[in-house]
């Protein structure tokens, strides 16, 4: 009898050992996500903004997180992200709030703003700081979570022809997006839509005679120097580049605490880390640029207020349209009387 007893406790013992470290194993099985970038990973756009988020993830979760990270197109086109992953066949992906533009129009104002009316400091302190983040999410409400992830210098805009002027933007065919679209109108120049991939060609082909697209480091690495002969400043078109994180909100929900965190960090310090990155690579590419013989011209103050103005005026008129656009432009337009005073005074003239 008590060898039966014994044999028995062997038994039980045994099988608790076995759900035990079953269940240890279980415990330590990594979570795995799948997502795709919408540029490039070789590129400057991909490797200072997703992929760099991707190694910190790699780094700060210790194994717990396996990030299984695509090229662009690689699953979906990178207009179809948004929808990927708000279906549930992407945990994750990047791409720009303007490509939301026809479901959400205020998906513009978290990209960036013409005319310098919110540059760089301003967008990353009303961003992270002045309800930004918080109001995106908002606008995605529980389709998807959104974290910004991706930063890049300003740009230049790139024409076949010398623009000195205000006056020289008339009858100008050049490719946009966002909310510059509607300035360049108002400016007298035609707006051609165009992924990047055609940029150049369309140019070579004179589909268009002028073009917006990064930075100099992207531009030079696409070959716009050598399809136009003059670039010009400020960039009255867009301060700078911010780009989103989108979860699937299954997978956010689904998380635990600890990780939420760390994704969450990781997209703020891969959006810094490289930033400072993309500038010293902006640097470097800009001699290039202006070692090749690109002609750079700047527009004027007084050119440069009157884009001003004129971009009030869309905001304004799209504000009338949509009352979440007009709800973010109020933040927006809040954040900047309420900051400005302090920055005039402690700038450099």
């Amino acid at each position: 009898m008590m060898k039966k007893h014994s044999v028995t406790l062997i038994v039980l013992v045994t099988a608790l050992v076995f759900i035990t470290v079953g269940l240890g194993h279980a415990a330590d099985k990594p979570i795995k996500w799948k997502g795709q970038g919408c540029f490039g990973l070789a590129t400057p756009l991909g490797k200072q903004t997703i992929v760099l988020w991707k190694e910190y993830i790699d780094k700060m979760s210790g194994g717990r997180m396996v990030i299984e990270l695509h090229d662009a197109g690689e699953i979906v086109p990178p207009t179809k992200i948004y929808d990927a992953i708000r279906d549930g066949l992407l945990d994750f992906g990047m791409n720009t709030p303007a490509w939301q533009k026809g479901k959400y129009l205020a998906g513009d104002l978290f990209y960036t703003l013409p005319a310098g009316v919110l540059e760089f400091n301003d967008l990353i302190i009303w961003m992270y700081a002045g309800g930004g983040k918080e109001l995106e999410q908002e606008m995605y409400k529980e389709e998807l979570i959104v974290f910004p992830l991706g930063l890049t210098p300003p740009e230049e805009v790139w024409s076949k022809r010398p623009i000195k002027t205000l006056k020289d933007i008339k009858g100008l065919k050049i490719r946009a997006a966002g909310l510059s679209m509607e300035l360049w109108e108002k400016l007298g120049a035609k707006v051609v839509l165009l992924p990047g991939g055609e940029v150049v060609p369309g140019l070579q082909r004179g589909l268009i005679d002028a073009a917006e697209y990064l930075e100099a480091s992207q531009d030079y690495t696409l070959g716009l120097h050598e399809v136009c002969k003059y670039r010009f400043g400020p960039p009255v078109h867009m301060s700078n580049n911010i780009f989103q994180l989108l979860i699937k909100t299954k997978s956010w929900k689904e998380l635990p605490a600890d990780l939420k965190v760390i994704v969450e960090n990781a997209a703020l310090a891969a959006t810094f880390q490289g930033y400072a990155r993309f500038w010293m690579d902006t640097i470097e590419f800009n001699k290039k640029i202006e070692k090749y013989g690109t002609k750079t011209t700047k527009l004027s103050q007084k050119d440069q207020a009157e884009c001003r103005k004129l971009t009030m005026e869309i905001l304004e008129e799209k504000s009338k349209k949509d009352p979440f656009f007009a709800k973010v432009w109020k933040s927006q337009r809040e954040f900047i009387k309420s900051y400005k005073p302090y920055y005039d005074l402690t700038k450099f003239d």
